[in-house]
């Protein structure tokens, strides 16, 4: 990792992951944007405005109002404050940091945390990481959707998986407790501070999961309820979910904004189907006739989920990463450790770069018709070697 910080090390980049949070107008997007391209968020504070304006989404008002804003920061100085006034959060040069959030295009860039879990050091046989489920809904489900989200969770929790909610009223309530019920691992995504307890009737409910999981926030400390935080806070939801499930949603509902985010973020979203009378599971109705897989049964869904197919590996900045900033000629042989590929399949790969590029582009790079790369695309995803983005667009994984 390129470091302009003289060996400080990793501290130092975390005061500016929290730095560039502080940059107005400059959001997760494009600060972890200005990660990929230049491979650390201390090298990029250094950077004048012209290097800004290759950075994807910077146009030349933000370069300026970046340059003008960042002398009146002290990035270590900041960090000693905000450490100060805040007990407990990571920023993705932390190792605890949840890989599989960051793995997003818009990771939050401040995660503040209550409790032990520590999602990275946990292992699934066959995801490579945790089997972490999310589970949403209406805050006035039905009697239905209260049942079937008991078992849903009380079956996930024996067998393993983590989940997800938001500490909402009704359906998250249900997840949480189920799963506690059953001595399993739940994370709650808080919308305001991770000292605030939202709704107050959950301040048991709270305690227990700050005791045997974790609380999570994008919200510093003492941040009050707020209801434009509750749509931003169910992308974290999504993000460090593998799955995500809808047992109970009406036509307007929150949990259906998690869904659509859980399917921009490619993982698998599921819905459990009701009566068409039932006006509080329209939303699902909706999202199956969407694509959503049905919920046929808690011992087929944990079947399924059992057999998701691995994760891609997700290098966060803590760790060394020589190929950030890297042109397709200079990126290193991957296959050299990986089982003997064809020819076809060695050429495909080699024009797949890390950064997302669509079909034409791999074309055209690897001098082969489109049908045979189509074919060998299929085979190395397969393989684990490449993943497919939404768009028909490929990175290597």
């Amino acid at each position: 990792m390129r470091d302009v910080t003289k060996g400080k090390g990793l501290a130092t980049e975390r005061a500016y992951w929290l730095a560039w949070s502080r940059i107005k107008d400059v959001g997760p997007v494009t600060i972890k944007r200005l990660w990929e391209h230049f491979g650390a968020l201390a090298t990029a504070w250094q950077a004048p405005a012209n290097a800004l304006l290759s950075v994807d989404g910077i146009g030349l008002l933000i370069a300026e109002k970046i340059v003008s804003q960042r002398p009146k920061l002290d990035p270590e100085k900041l960090l000693v404050q905000h450490e100060a006034e805040n007990q407990s959060f990571w920023t993705p040069a932390d190792p605890d940091y949840p890989a599989l959030l960051f793995a997003i295009n818009d990771p939050p860039p401040l995660l503040y945390y209550r409790g032990h879990l520590r999602l990275n050091s946990l292992t699934h046989a066959s995801a490579g990481g945790p089997l972490t489920v999310g589970i949403v809904g209406t805050r006035r489900p039905s009697m239905y959707g209260r049942r079937w989200t008991q078992r849903l969770s009380s079956t996930l929790a024996r067998k393993g998986a983590i989940i997800i909610s938001g500490l909402a009223a009704g359906i998250d309530t249900e997840a949480h407790t189920s799963c506690l019920r059953q001595d399993g691992l739940t994370v709650a995504v808080l919308g305001t501070g991770v000292d605030v307890v939202y709704p107050q009737r959950n301040q048991g409910l709270y305690g227990q999961i700050a005791q045997h999981g974790l609380i999570l926030s994008e919200y510093p400390d003492g941040t009050a309820p707020d209801k434009t935080h509750f749509p931003r806070r169910n992308r974290i939801i999504a993000g460090l979910s593998r799955a995500l499930l809808v047992t109970e949603a009406p036509a307007r509902s929150g949990a259906l904004i998690t869904a659509r985010l859980a399917n921009d973020y490619c993982r698998e979203v599921y819905a459990l189907p009701c009566a068409l009378d039932n006006s509080q599971g329209e939303g699902c109705l909706r999202l199956i006739n969407e694509g959503a897989q049905m919920i046929l049964g808690e011992q087929m869904l944990a079947i399924a989920l059992e057999a998701l197919p691995p994760d891609a590996v997700t290098t966060l900045p803590q760790q060394s990463n020589p190929l950030v900033g890297s042109s397709p000629s200079e990126l290193p042989d991957l296959t050299a450790t990986m089982p003997e590929l064809s020819p076809l399949l060695t050429q495909v790969l080699n024009a797949v770069t890390l950064e997302p590029a669509v079909l034409d582009q791999i074309v055209q790079a690897a001098q082969v018709d489109t049908g045979s790369v189509l074919g060998a695309l299929v085979e190395l995803e397969l393989s684990g070697l490449v993943i497919q983005l939404p768009g028909m667009q490929y990175q290597r994984a």
